[in-house]
């Protein structure tokens, strides 16, 4: 029999490369060498990004915000910010492709630079590609038969926008505000008609200095936002995520000292990256054979993964911190500040395992009354009940601290506790295989008996059956009515072969 194999193509979005890379971003605060840095608060904000042949370039800008000692005692701060471009070498990158970058600081140094200093950090990028795809597969042809099934092929499409918030709120009057900090976790994330609605909160701390006094204090204040961030291919109910960080924030204070209070107006831009997930059940070969002949196939596996639910929780974590400076009883705590967290996350049945630590920024009077600060990282684990957690799924945990509180029980050790708001996104992938490829062999000898029996195997398929007489599933069908599979073993199919009568 003559045997052509028939292809079709599917195009689709594929998820490509991960990829990671970091640079080292510096600039420097004229006369500041006689200054005692207390802590320094580095916030980044991604400017582009754009895939070129063989690398990723992208485009950020670093702030600094700084808080020292001046050698009279008094408590002085600074803004600085610097702009910087990255590449990130890929052998795979090529233009058509898009990336999706997720930038963070890791770690901030400080040096001494003559007169002025140097303030340096290690931005991390992390980058995933996202390639247009084609899914090249068998569709038959002649003398080909195939065993087909739905694989389910996932496309994602990425998303963006921003949103501006506006908050008012009273503090106790205060001379100067120093620095400050953002932390934003979400809420609810849902696809609708055109666009993502997105919802969550900026938790926005103040660390400031009271009027006339060298005390500090913290402030903090919990900002609602809601969002809708434009995608054409968004529909009610897709799959969805999204991230969310402070790209711009602006600070206003007016005083009243008859009232002794403060007004301070915050105006901030949240940064909002969005997904949306759509899924195909595309109808592929999962086994083939050719009729006559030997044959050899090509397998290819495809990944599908998307998020499944969303939700929040609460936790409250306390304990002995690990301290980055020494402390004493002679030591006289004032504010907690430039709260941060990171949490990872291991999914079982049933719940899902959170461990990560708890930072913080502990401004405090040394013994001889001057200002200090140390850092503390209080780590935690616990448990997240979920019903739709499974074991193999991923979970993607961002957490908000709120309300940090730090006291000395135990002379030179600190007892931490905060609260952590957890915004938690359960993930589940689904693999598939199909055939790509199939390579007729060689034609397969003619039996000449007028019937054989075949017994089968238990358990075989109406599939596996035809697979093994070489038939295709609808003739053994016709031929054997009276068959109900799978198989149990004990069955007998005869074979019959009509006579070829010469000419």
């Amino acid at each position: 029999m003559n045997v052509s194999p028939k292809y079709e193509n599917y195009e689709y979005t594929a998820r490509g490369a991960l990829l990671r890379s970091q640079s080292i971003v510096e600039c420097r605060l004229s006369d500041w060498s006689e200054n005692k840095v207390l802590a320094v608060s580095p916030s980044v904000v991604l400017s582009g990004a754009e895939v070129l042949s063989g690398e990723v370039r992208y485009s950020g800008k670093l702030y600094f915000s700084v808080v020292a000692r001046a050698p009279g005692g008094e408590i002085v701060s600074a803004e600085r910010g610097a702009e910087f471009s990255h590449r990130a070498e890929c052998e795979t990158a090529a233009p058509a492709q898009t990336a999706d970058v997720s930038l963070y600081v890791e770690k901030v140094d400080i040096r001494p630079d003559g007169r002025g200093i140097i303030l340096s950090a290690i931005v991390t990028a992390q980058i995933e590609l996202f390639v247009p795809s084609q899914l090249e597969y068998l569709a038959g042809g002649e003398g080909v038969v195939c065993d087909y099934k739905p694989v389910r092929v996932g496309r994602a499409y990425l998303c963006g926008g921003a949103a501006e918030i506006e908050e008012e709120f009273d503090t106790d009057y205060v001379g100067d505000v120093l620095l400050h900090s953002e932390q934003v976790g979400l809420t609810r994330v849902v696809a609708a008609a055109g666009c993502l609605d997105v919802s969550g909160e900026i938790n926005l701390c103040v660390l400031a200095k009271r009027e006339g006094e060298s005390d500090l204090v913290a402030y903090e204040r919990l900002i609602p936002f809601r969002a809708e961030i434009p995608c054409d291919e968004a529909v009610t109910g897709s799959a969805c995520d999204a991230r969310a960080s402070v790209s711009s924030v602006s600070l206003s204070a007016a005083c009243d000292e008859d009232k002794n209070r403060c007004r301070i107006a915050a105006q901030v831009t949240v940064d909002i990256r969005g997904r949306v997930y759509r899924s195909d059940e595309v109808v592929l070969p999962q086994d083939a054979f050719c009729l006559g002949c030997g044959s050899e196939i090509a397998r290819n596996e495809i990944a599908c993964e998307e998020p499944v639910c969303a939700f929040t929780a609460s936790e409250r974590v306390s304990g002995t911190a690990a301290v980055d400076g020494s402390v004493d009883f002679a030591c006289a705590l004032q504010a907690s500040a430039l709260c941060g967290a990171q949490v990872f996350a291991e999914v079982s049945d049933g719940e899902i395992n959170a461990e990560g630590v708890l930072n913080a920024s502990v401004f405090m009077k040394d013994g001889e009354g001057n200002a200090a600060c140390v850092r503390v990282s209080l780590p935690f684990a616990f448990p997240v009940r979920s019903d739709r957690a499974k074991a193999g799924m991923r979970a993607a945990i961002t957490a908000t601290v709120c309300g940090v509180s730090v006291r000395q029980k135990t002379e030179g050790e600190l007892e931490a506790e905060g609260a952590l708001k957890l915004f938690v996104v359960l993930f589940a992938a689904e693999k598939g295989e199909y055939v790509s490829r199939i390579e007729p062999g060689e034609a397969e000898a003619e039996k000449t008996s007028a019937i054989s029996v075949h017994v089968p195997a238990a358990g075989d398929t109406l599939w596996a059956t035809a697979k093994k007489l070489g038939k295709t599933p609808e003739e053994v069908q016709s031929a054997n009515p009276n068959l109900t599979f799978p198989l149990t073993g004990g069955e007998r199919i005869v074979v019959y072969r009509p006579k070829q009568i010469a000419q």
